[in-house]
């Protein structure tokens, strides 16, 4: 009798803590997703996004970024979701294209975790023609494949 008084108290609890636990954020399905972007007019992107190794929690997501046309270089990093944001940060060694070659950036991708619509910070330590540090900035979303 007991035993059956505990358990259910048990149960009780574990429904109660259900129905009263605050609503998780959404975390990105991994899988492919094309990345939707106003950034480049000759070239598209693939991203593979994983479960971040060796910390497999649901907060981060490898972003593995493959572009479509072979000239482009690939990045990838982790990208964390925090106040139901996502934040990449990745070293990008020809995001600045400049005529005849291209410069190194640091750029920040930002996307809500819900409608995987974003941003694009893109910084660089020298400007083409060895000007000035500079920002660019773009938007993106991201379509699942």
């Amino acid at each position: 009798m007991k035993l059956g008084r505990i358990a259910t108290a048990i149960i009780t609890l574990a429904a109660t803590a259900t129905v009263l636990a605050p609503p998780s954020q959404a975390a990105m399905q991994l899988g492919n997703y094309d990345l939707l972007t106003n950034r480049y007019d000759r070239a598209s992107w693939v991203w593979f996004a994983a479960a971040c190794i060796p910390e497999k929690f649901p907060d981060c997501v490898h972003i593995g970024a493959r572009p479509r046309l072979k000239y482009y270089a690939y990045y990838e990093g982790k990208a964390v979701l925090a106040d139901g944001r996502y934040t990449l940060n990745v070293e990008v060694p020809d995001g600045l294209r400049c005529p005849g070659y291209n410069m190194p950036t640091h750029e920040t991708y930002s996307w809500d975790a819900v409608t995987l619509v974003g941003t694009i910070d893109s910084r660089f330590d020298v400007g083409c023609f060895n000007g000035p540090p500079g920002t660019q900035f773009w938007t993106f979303a991201l379509q699942r494949l």
